[in-house]
């Protein structure tokens, strides 16, 4: 039988892949296992890179870490961190972090207001 917190892993992950099929990313599913070079936890969104962490300690810079090297090995041009909120089973409450640089080049696909003057 698998170690606790592996489960509350895989449990996590299987949520994240149906909040985002609610939303409209109907590949979105768990990833293989086995992987020699890890890409993420969900796959089904092409070029995005996501990882989940359903932890009690929150770790940012070894998750930004982590998902730097995952984006790299998926040749993923975006990528998340998905964090369990602790005591929540509701997605939409969990947070989603990603370094500043990629939040940025998100921001740069969108049409940008004209600076006031």
């Amino acid at each position: 039988m698998a170690h606790p917190n592996k489960r509350k892993g895989n449990a996590a992950e299987l949520l994240v892949a149906k909040w985002l099929r609610k939303y409209g990313w109907v590949n979105a599913e768990r990833s293989r296992a086995g992987w020699t070079d890890d890409r993420g936890d969900i796959d089904g969104l092409p070029g995005v890179c996501i990882e989940v962490k359903a932890e009690k300690k929150i770790d940012l810079a070894g998750y930004m870490k982590e998902l730097a090297n995952e984006m790299g090995n998926a040749r993923a041009w975006t990528g998340t961190v998905i964090v369990k909120r602790r005591g929540s089973q509701d997605v939409d409450e969990w947070y989603a972090v990603m370094p500043a640089k990629v939040w940025a080049e998100l921001l740069a696909m969108l049409d940008r207001p004209t600076p006031p003057r």
